[in-house]
């Protein structure tokens, strides 16, 4: 699987999915602001997100980053065994 990259120079899956969760909640908006588009007799319709859900959304993969980022750089150095104890 590709990941994105962190500052690090490390294939990132939390910041891929905070990415991608940012740019579904962008598109959304962005989407939502023409309402539908007609084309050749077809209509497509985009609904927006509820404020709520983008925020629960994003809060989740935003929290999710920087807690293993926190994480990451306190424990950075030490065995994975001392990390979990053993």
């Amino acid at each position: 699987m590709i990941w994105i990259k962190n500052t690090s120079g490390k294939p990132d899956a939390m910041l891929t999915f905070a990415f991608l969760s940012f740019a579904v909640v962008t598109i959304n908006v962005l989407l939502a602001t023409f309402s539908s588009i007609s084309f050749n007799g077809v209509d497509i319709t985009f609904v927006q997100m509820d404020a709520a859900s983008m925020t629960a959304y994003l809060a989740a993969t935003f929290t999710a980053y920087v807690t293993r980022r926190w994480t990451d750089a306190k424990h950075t150095g030490q065995d994975s065994s001392e990390n979990l104890g053993g």
